[in-house]
């Protein structure tokens, strides 16, 4: 889950790159169509060019103006959109990690929960075979006992804390999907 998440985010991240330099592109392009719309409208009005063509220079330098905006607020727009996904998905990077943590830590207590289990049943079995030693085991069986009511005990904690860091890391997720209504995938 985190490989392909990380994938997405590297995607994520060419495609905001893309966008940079293309909005960079289509601002020149628009900075240098209304530039040479300004000078020629200049240079049509300084040689005394008919009044009908320094009126279209005029009337062309609008709309390319206009044109150039609407353009950077596509780019803008997005661009935010993008930068939303990204930041939902190191939302749940965070969490997946967060989450293989935790589950590393029950893994680890669960093992360990075995490991307890498995003397105390040797200890019964020894006691089992060897009545005179019964007094003995039982008073080994009772030390164990407290190791292994601690180990439940860290074990219940740990899976209250992993359900609450999933439960948070999911509405984490949610709010930020949807602050960012416009993402899709």
């Amino acid at each position: 889950m985190l490989e392909k998440l990380r994938q997405r985010k590297r995607k994520l991240d060419k495609k905001l790159k893309s966008l940079q330099g293309w909005r960079k592109v289509s601002t020149i392009i628009f900075v240098s169509a209304f530039v040479s719309v300004l000078i020629f409208s200049v240079v049509a009005a300084a040689i005394a060019a008919p009044p009908v063509v320094t009126a279209l220079a005029g009337a062309l330098a609008v709309p390319i103006g206009s044109m150039g905006k609407w353009f950077d607020s596509i780019w803008k727009k997005y661009e935010k959109e993008l930068k939303g996904r990204r930041e939902i998905i190191s939302s749940m990077q965070v969490g997946s990690l967060l989450q293989s943590r935790t589950w590393e830590d029950i893994r680890v207590l669960v093992e360990k929960l075995e490991i307890d289990i498995e003397s105390l049943l040797q200890n019964a079995d020894f006691a089992i075979q060897e009545e005179d030693a019964v007094k003995l085991v039982i008073e080994e069986i009772k030390k164990k006992l407290h190791g292994f009511m601690e180990t439940i005990e860290m074990l219940g904690q740990n899976t209250d804390k992993c359900s609450r860091d999933i439960r948070r890391a999911r509405t984490v997720i949610l709010q930020r999907i949807i602050r960012h209504p416009n993402s899709n995938n």
